[in-house]
């Protein structure tokens, strides 16, 4: 009997040694915890109930997958069809970015003006996480730091001192740990495209970490040539400064801005000699370029901070006002051309409506006004000029079609503040109702070109100025309740982010600039004692408020309330 049980022993033994444990397969949406314990996840959010409930550390989540599914498909396909003769390397979220590649990454940047890549080693990825996050970088953060005015190049160039600079490295690290902590919360909790609550925009410790490290390798980095340390000290400067944008430390982010403007303007004024051996002639190229495209991109977020910021003066704004527009020729060369003219005339547009806004206000200047209406009537007449000259050389393309009904809103936005400008004049919007009737329709075809070139309706963020600025003061200023009504759909739609606007507390405050102006008028036009004159709010990010003050047309005195955002 006992020769019996050890033999159905040893025969269970051997069943079980023949037949090992089944593993699930590695979950790719769960937590972290659960993918390395290869068990199926439950999803739940904030942190999930199988590794609270087990006593488990909790991992978090790795929104990649989730994130990127809509986004990086479409690029993939773009890549492949343009780069099919170049095979390039496409980085995968699982795989080290490639070190062993130095002739495929120098084909990759010959248009950076830098003649020989391989000696600038790439620089390894210490942690998987690094890994996820400049994979994230590469195909969604750098994507939309220009979105609105696209340029490879600049991608390129980011991209590429990414991956070679070590201060680089980890604010473009932080900023797009910060971004995806951003898009994930909002995507994956909000429904409708409404923000659970303004404080979920702050990065977690992950990105402040990196964000810290930066600045460290940033004091400590070596001076010996300094037009090298300067064009990188601007680099990492434009890149914080969208990182404290995306975190809501708005305050934070304009003294980045206001310190980029400087040093740029330094460097500008300070020609690197050409005698300099310090460095050889591929570095000294790329320092050159690098330092050429940061120093614009800086120049576009500091012209366009005078949208929001009252107090602001864009640098060398005086002296750019007369960039001179090319009167000899009929047309502008290009939209790049078209769009540089047109930030500077917006510029100046909003520098006098800020002034006005001031107390005591200024003395009105009617010639600096008078110019700057002529200088915007030139510019629509060399604009259209172009596109007539360019045919239909530009349908089809979608990118191009975008920034040309932007440029176009921008413009007729621009040209009916300023020709309602002056005290007294809030009732003189009224007779501009053909042009707002036609921003709404650019607006539309704006929001319609963002939702497709972000892939849905998810949560968006850029550093530049777009459409959602536009959209508000479109509903201030036009008092006609249907366009108004047809203005906050397209802010309510989708929770686009731009620098320190977003749509929904725009819409939050036009709403209440609604509600005041619209109260006991029954449809009829609102008296010119009803109408809000002024507004301004400071964004409570922390408690998801908003503190408004505003002005009445004809009444002296501030008003100011709170505002829940929702």
């Amino acid at each position: 009997m006992e020769e019996i049980k050890n033999e159905n022993t040893k025969a269970a033994n051997q069943t079980w040694r023949r037949k090992p444990r089944q593993f699930a397969p590695k979950s790719r949406l769960g937590c972290k915890t659960c993918k390395i314990r290869r068990i199926k996840c439950d999803l739940s959010r904030p942190s999930c109930l199988k590794c609270q409930y087990t006593g488990r550390t909790y991992d978090g989540y790795s929104e990649v997958a989730l994130t990127l599914k809509t986004e990086i498909e479409p690029n993939h396909r773009h890549n492949e069809k343009a780069n099919a003769a170049e095979n390039w390397d496409v980085y995968h979220p699982c795989t080290t970015i490639s070190a062993y590649q130095p002739k495929s990454w120098h084909t990759k940047y010959t248009d950076l003006g830098l003649p020989d890549l391989r000696p600038l080693m790439i620089l390894p990825v210490t942690a998987p996480s690094q890994t996820e996050a400049m994979f994230f970088f590469e195909y969604i953060s750098i994507k939309h730091l220009d979105e609105y005015h696209p340029c490879e190049s600049w991608r390129k160039t980011l991209m590429l001192f990414s991956q070679t600079v070590p201060s680089v490295r980890y604010a473009a690290i932080a900023l797009a740990l910060a971004h995806r902590n951003y898009l994930g919360r909002d995507s994956v909790d909000c429904g409708q495209h409404q923000p659970r609550s303004s404080k979920d925009w702050l990065p977690d410790q992950a990105a402040l970490l990196n964000y810290n490290r930066a600045i460290q390798l940033l004091l400590n980095q070596q001076t010996g040539d300094s037009s090298e340390t300067a064009a990188i000290t601007l680099l990492v400067c434009y890149l914080f400064t969208c990182f404290d944008h995306l975190a809501g430390n708005y305050v934070q982010a304009m003294k980045h801005l206001r310190g980029g403007v400087e040093l740029s303007r330094d460097i500008i004024h300070k020609a690197i000699p050409d005698n300099d051996n310090t460095c050889g002639d591929a570095k000294l190229s790329g320092v050159r370029v690098l330092t050429s495209q940061v120093t614009r991109q800086i120049r576009r977020l500091d012209l366009q901070a005078v949208t929001f910021l009252v107090d602001w003066t864009p640098a060398d704004i005086q002296e750019t006002l007369m960039p001179q527009l090319p009167s000899s020729d009929i047309a502008f060369r290009s939209l790049d051309q078209a769009a540089d003219h047109l930030q500077v005339l917006v510029a100046q547009v909003m520098r006098l409506r800020n002034t006005d806004q001031q107390t005591p206000p200024p003395p009105p200047c009617s010639s600096l006004m008078g110019i700057v209406l002529g200088q915007l009537e030139t510019w629509s007449s060399l604009f259209e000029n172009m596109l007539l000259l360019q045919g239909s050389s530009n349908e089809g393309d979608f990118e191009t079609y975008r920034l040309i009904s932007l440029l176009r809103l921008h413009h007729t936005i621009a040209w009916t503040l300023l020709s309602a400008y002056g005290p007294g004049r809030e009732m003189e919007y009224d007779r501009f109702l053909p042009q707002f009737q036609q921003c709404v329709a650019l607006a539309g075809d704006v929001a319609a070109a963002h939702e497709r070139y972000s892939g849905s309706l998810q949560p968006t963020f850029t550093p530049e100025i777009g459409i959602v600025p536009v959209l508000y003061i479109m509903v201030s200023k036009c008092r006609h309740p249907m366009l108004r009504r047809q203005v906050l759909r397209i802010l309510r739609r989708q929770l686009i982010r731009e620098a320190v606007w977003d749509s929904i507390s725009s819409a939050r405050v036009a709403e209440r600039v609604m509600e005041i102006e619209e109260a006991g008028t029954h449809g009829t036009d609102c008296s010119v004692w009803q109408r809000v004159k002024t507004m301004s709010w400071i964004h409570v990010v922390s408690a998801a408020r908003l503190d408004i003050r505003y002005t009445f047309c004809g009444r002296d005195g501030w008003h100011s309330e709170s505002l829940m955002i929702c």
